[in-house]
């Protein structure tokens, strides 16, 4: 006997858990295009979109979310990175001017 595993959502109502597919490489060409010039969408244009591409508004709607969030995070590591080469750069003159007033007490 083969059984068919369902989950129950918050409503109490029954549903099979969908295949995660990933997008068709056209599909995510036209979401990037797009989100270069809108990173967030009116309900319209995501179903314009949807319709387009042949998805559901849902899943146009949980593309933009991930990629700004993606989007956030690539904007933070590159400001760590910048933050991270100035503080190297202060530590290392830091340590520079601590040697040279250790060699003048000494000289002292």
């Amino acid at each position: 006997e083969k059984r068919i595993s369902e989950n129950r959502d918050g409503n109490g109502s029954c549903h099979r858990p969908e295949k995660k597919r990933r997008l068709k490489s056209e599909q995510v060409k036209l979401l990037e295009k797009v989100f270069e010039v809108e990173n967030k969408l009116v309900p319209c244009r995501k179903l314009q979109i949807a319709r387009e591409i042949g998805l559901n508004p849902r899943q146009v709607a949980i593309w933009f979310q991930n990629r700004r969030a993606r989007s956030k995070s690539k904007v933070l590591e590159k400001e760590f990175d910048a933050l991270k080469s100035k503080y190297d750069d202060l530590k290392s003159e830091y340590d520079a001017v601590l040697k040279e007033n250790q060699k003048l007490r000494e000289a002292v």
